[in-house]
């Protein structure tokens, strides 16, 4: 058996989403061993730090909160799709789509997680069409998993009425979605893996960091 975590850390200062409703992450510690007896610490995060899932409720009113994402939708049999030749702003289609197997479960490698904590993070990653996204829930997927911060297009969000539409599409159509994965081109595509991406059960809140891992089976 393989085992695979394709979780970025967790740091103080690591990189972040370029907005007012996103804060800083801070990890510090509050007891010591010198002090208290103990190491104890406190730490700072927002609900979409690194590797992290999002609910329903992230983008959808009266949506499914993380606490309510039932756990056998986030773990078992999953699809890696090689999407590295993808270039900077390159966008994922229903042709390409027609192209795979399409699965309950879906990883997309676009070896974007090279320019984690960099200022390229979040700058002309390959995105989705709407389509493309349709094509996905129609075909019965559940989870949608990705190395790259969003799946809509960089120069949409926030910027016009057009922003986080992929977003919408997945999110109210019953897709959960991690963004911000690691590692996924260390999977031997030729095997057989599973995913384990388990968030915090934090009740009525819109995503969570997590903790994911491929495991293989032969």
């Amino acid at each position: 058996m393989e085992i695979i975590d394709i979780t970025h850390p967790l740091h103080s200062g690591m990189i972040k989403f370029n907005a007012p409703w996103h804060i800083d992450t801070d990890i510090q510690p509050l007891g010591t061993i010198a002090t208290a007896g103990r190491n104890t610490s406190v730490i700072t995060i927002g609900s979409h730090a690194g590797t992290h899932m999002d609910a329903a409720k992230h983008f959808i009113e009266g949506g499914e909160s993380i606490d309510q994402i039932p756990l056998d939708k986030l773990i078992g049999p999953v699809t890696i799709i090689d999407f590295s030749s993808k270039g900077c702003n390159s966008c994922v289609t229903t042709e390409d789509l027609s192209r795979i197997t399409i699965t309950k479960r879906m990883l997309f490698y676009f070896g974007w997680d090279k320019y984690w904590n960099t200022n390229r993070f979040y700058k002309e990653y390959p995105w989705f069409t709407e389509d493309s996204a349709q094509y996905l829930v129609n075909h019965g997927v559940c989870v949608v998993g990705m190395d790259t911060p969003s799946p809509d297009n960089s120069s949409t969000i926030l910027h016009s009425s057009e922003d986080s539409l992929v977003h919408k599409t997945f999110l109210s159509q019953g897709i959960t979605l991690i963004e911000y994965l690691s590692n996924l081109g260390l999977a031997d595509f030729s095997k057989i893996w599973n995913l384990f991406a388990l968030p915090l059960p934090i009740k009525d809140c819109d995503g969570s960091p997590i903790r994911a891992c491929l495991i293989s089976e032969n």
